[in-house]
């Protein structure tokens, strides 16, 4: 037999088929690649918005002896050589030549002994400092460039200091200000081996954007220091020195060299991040072991002792951990899109194979092998399925992405599961010549084996989903990957809740029956004993119509609770409507343009500050606020704000270890006592439980004899973030808004992904849902017209013809829809505590909120849609459902 003359004769079947075929092949071969172009994003996003000294790679040293001490140019460049060429290849791919690359040699905690000339000021620290890259960031904008190093035969004042190394040195200009060194000023540093520093020029940072500093943020500051007994702050500068000052640091004092490899993430992806943390640890295996088995090492310095220092390793690390939640996520919405696609495709192999009926069983008859009809009936199919898949594969690569290998692997498996299953439905179908049966007479029976491999299903639904509950989908999903078992467990379920309708919507059917077989008219009891009594090709779209209805409804719960969470989530990024925080002071005319800004309701200004606490030696964040003000500012948010510290002295609400005590003494800006007067764990937007934590009244500082202090402004009511940062002007000053965290939460990759993609599944499915009623009409449009023609001679009318079609399919529909309605809102509780979102939402998300307007409207629109699809089919079939003439029989 000819196949091509088979899919000629029947083309409009093989069209549905062939449809169906290209836009499966389409949706599962390049949503895949969507996927993967979003994780690309996320990763992408993730290493651009951590500092540099975190991606980079950075060798140390901290020279112990003379052999280890590096004094010229040269032996920093050579030792980066090795450094480069010890890399493994894809680690190598990562690291760049230019960028924040670079070496460079500084001592640590060198206090000031001395000032040649003048009085010595307490708690002051100058460190001496090189890089090989530092003339191309610095402008010098007082003085001179430091020169080489030279002695000083006596010092002045310190007759006991002899031959005292004196290095020419540059600071910036805040340094030379705030700790009173002026150019020309000659400091002594250092309690031992003391050394003498000339300040003999200022400098400032050509690019203070530039990720130079991000490694070397001492060099372009001052930094402060409180203690809590000290009086005073420390104060710690950094002056530059040039090649020539090499040769005369040494390893008397704290002294370490640094080998920066700056990484450019662009070559890292989700698919080698794998590989690339494991040539990290090698690379660190490498530098680090220099003296195992009895070598020196690639640095061929046998007693150093170098480290490698990054964070790439366990930034990755976490990323593939919420990888491999999203990819599991994804799983789950592919797998039920296959799922019903694949069932809709079964449908249409069934209609094709209803239409070669007829010819293939006479040619079964006249003498045909079951061999000869089989792959008649299979290269029919196969001619129509894989040029569609083939074309829907070409498609998928419209679609931006890298290519993996679901996206070849995807069409060829639709391709083969499809013909494989047109070969078994066919040789059962013509497994004896002439062989048909009737079953619209009476219900046919379900055999043993059926009944037995349902309830398997349903057993193993219900235990996979308390499993999923108690172990979670994701629990050491990082170290073990994905549970292949818990992964099936939301298609079993959907299954077992198919076959479950299937087996119970007869019993609701026959009472409903009881009550129409009282009205005088016979269509409605026709219609819905027709309905009740269905096991055949009108009974398969619930396999697909309830799959489809709840995993549309799951992806509307999990896209509100994704929504409601990010909403959260901004608030606690924020703090307020909008925020303005500074490191340093904000000044009053700033704060007076703010709270004239059209739409700004009110300003609560704050301060904020990291303090030595006098109890454990300990750090904490310390907040001046008024919390009620600020409660009032938050109201109707999901912020949660404590009450305001009420008490004698300076009253404070205080965390963690600091609870038990009842005072307690804190340096900031000055040394002050706090009363403890309650407790709090953290104030989302202000600080968070990853430190100890005081709250004080605003006034606080003033009670302790200063001034009150800003640095951060929560502004209510809606102001736009750009008009907000230009009012404010202030280079260094954080400006946010709550419209504009939200909208960087809910535009990061990951989450515009999964929220796109369930919108997307959820028409597909939607669509499959109707073409899959459509479809089972048209299998048993025959028998349904011969029956309406013997009904026709009765006296059946064309308009009840087709309201007994419709009525033969609607009470399926409607019960499917209402059981899909009801599985896909309790999916979220079943498998809600199994996933992890807070890559989608910014953090955990902790509750599925039951919104039902749109899970209502999914369902009542999808079983409308396919009653509608019901009737449109019955109201074209006018030829087919005339009444018999004289002697016919069908």
């Amino acid at each position: 037999m000819n196949a091509w003359q088979l899919v000629r004769v029947h083309r409009g079947a093989a069209a549905v088929l062939a449809l169906l075929a290209l836009t499966a092949s389409l949706l599962m071969a390049g949503l895949p690649r969507g996927f993967e172009a979003a994780y690309d994003d996320a990763l992408a996003a993730m290493i651009d918005e951590v500092v540099a000294p975190q991606t980079d790679l950075a060798v140390r040293l901290r020279p112990n002896s003379p052999e280890d001490e590096l004094h010229e140019r040269g032996e920093f460049t050579a030792l980066d050589r090795l450094w480069r060429n010890a890399l493994p290849p894809l680690l190598s791919t990562a690291v760049i030549a230019g960028g924040t690359s670079h070496q460079s040699a500084q001592t640590y905690g060198t206090p000031v002994s001395g000032v040649i000339g003048r009085p010595t000021p307490p708690q002051r620290y100058v460190d001496l400092a090189w890089a090989s890259n530092l003339e191309e960031k610095i402008r010098y904008v007082e003085g001179r460039e430091p020169g080489a190093p030279r002695t000083l035969a006596t010092v002045p004042g310190n007759p006991d200091l002899k031959n005292v190394p004196l290095f020419e040195i540059g600071l910036v200009p805040e340094a030379a200000d705030a700790m009173r060194l002026p150019v020309g000023t000659t400091v002594l540093l250092g309690n031992s081996y003391t050394i003498a520093a000339e300040v003999v020029g200022l400098f400032e940072a050509i690019d203070p954007s530039d990720g130079f500093w991000e490694h070397n943020p001492e060099v372009k500051r001052v930094t402060v220091r409180w203690l809590p007994q000290a009086d005073e702050p420390d104060l710690m500068a950094v002056g530059v020195i040039p090649d020539a000052g090499l040769r005369e640091l040494n390893s008397r004092r704290e002294l370490y060299y640094s080998w920066v490899l700056g990484i450019d993430g662009s070559p890292i992806n989700a698919r080698n991040a794998t590989p690339m943390i494991q040539d990290i640890v090698d690379f660190r295996q490498r530098v680090e072991q220099q003296d195992e088995g009895g070598d020196t090492g690639i640095a061929q310095i046998s007693a150093a002792r170098f480290e490698l220092n990054t964070s790439l390793d366990p930034l990755l690390e976490g990323f593939l951990t919420q990888l491999r939640t999203a990819q599991t996520l994804m799983f789950l919405m592919l797998g039920g899109l296959a799922v019903v696609a694949l069932g809709v495709i079964a449908l249409a192999v069934q209609l094709l194979a209803e239409r070669m009926r007829a010819g293939l069983g006479l040619v079964r008859a006249r003498g045909g092998s079951l061999g000869q009809i089989t792959r008649a009936g299979t290269g029919a199919t196969a001619l129509i399925v894989v040029p569609a898949a083939l074309a829907g594969y070409a498609a998928s690569y419209l679609v931006p992405g890298p290519i993996t290998p679901i996206v070849h692997l995807s069409p060829a498996i639709l391709a083969v599961t499809t013909i494989a299953f047109a070969a078994v439905r066919l040789a059962f179908a013509h497994r004896k010549p002439l062989h048909d049966s009737r079953n619209d007479v009476v219900a046919p029976k379900s055999s043993p084996r059926r009944i037995a491999l349902e309830l398997l299903v349903i057993v193993l639904a219900l235990g996979g989903a308390y499993l999923l509950r108690t172990r979670g989908l994701t629990t050491d999903v990082a170290e073990l990957g994905a549970d292949p078992f818990l992964l099936l467990v939301p298609a079993a379920l959907t299954l077992a809740a198919a076959l479950i309708t299937l087996r119970c919507y007869p019993l609701p059917l026959r009472l409903i029956v009881r009550l129409a077989n009282r009205r005088r008219g016979a269509v409605p009891f026709l219609g819905l004993t027709l309905a009740a009594r269905s096991r055949g090709a009108t009974s398969l779209p619930v396999l697909i119509l309830l799959p489809a209805l709840a995993v549309s409804v799951l992806g509307a719960l999990v896209s509100g609770a994704i929504f409601e969470t990010q909403r959260t989530a901004a608030w606690q990024t924020v703090g307020a409507p909008a925020r303005v925080e500074r490191a340093a002071e904000i000044p009053a005319d700033v704060i007076a343009k703010v709270r004239a800004l059209p739409g700004v309701t009110s300003v609560l200004p704050v301060a904020k500050g990291t303090v030595q606490v006098a109890t454990g030696g300990r750090t904490a964040t310390v907040l001046a606020m008024d919390l009620a003000a600020y409660r009032e500012l938050v109201a109707g948010s999901p912020l949660v704000v404590p009450d305001p510290p009420v008490g004698d002295g300076i009253p404070a609400l205080v965390s963690g270890s600091l609870t038990p005590y009842p005072s307690i003494e804190i340096g900031w800006h000055t040394r002050m006592k706090l009363t403890n007067v309650g407790s709090i764990e953290k104030l989302p937007g202000l600080a968070f439980e990853s430190s100890d934590l005081i709250v004080m009244p605003y006034e606080g500082p003033k009670i302790a004899g200063l001034r009150t202090y800003t640095n951060i402004l929560l502004i209510g009511g809606h102001v736009d973030q750009g008009l907000l940062q230009r009012t404010v002007g202030l280079s260094d000053a954080l400006v946010d808004t709550l419209d504009s965290t939200r909208a960087r939460i809910s535009e990061a990759p990951l989450a515009g992904t999964i929220i796109a993609s369930f919108t997307i599944v959820t028409v597909a499915l939607a669509g499959y849902a109707l073409i899959a009623v459509v479809i089972a009409l048209v299998i048993g449009a025959a028998d349904r017209a011969r029956a309406l023609s013997f009904l026709r001679t009765l006296g059946l009318s064309q308009r009840q013809a087709r309201l007994l079609t419709v009525l033969e399919v609607a009470p399926l529909i409607v019960l499917t829809s209402l059981a899909g309605l009801a599985l896909g809102m309790l999916l979220p509780a079943a498998l809600g505590p199994g996933l992890d979102l807070s890559a989608y939402a910014g953090i955990a998300v902790t509750e599925f909120p039951l919104t039902f307007t749109t899970p209502i409207l999914l369902a009542a629109g999808l079983a409308v849609v396919s009653i509608l699809g019901a009737f449109g089919h019955a109201s074209t079939g006018r030829r087919v459902t005339t009444a018999l003439r004289v002697g016919e029989s069908t």
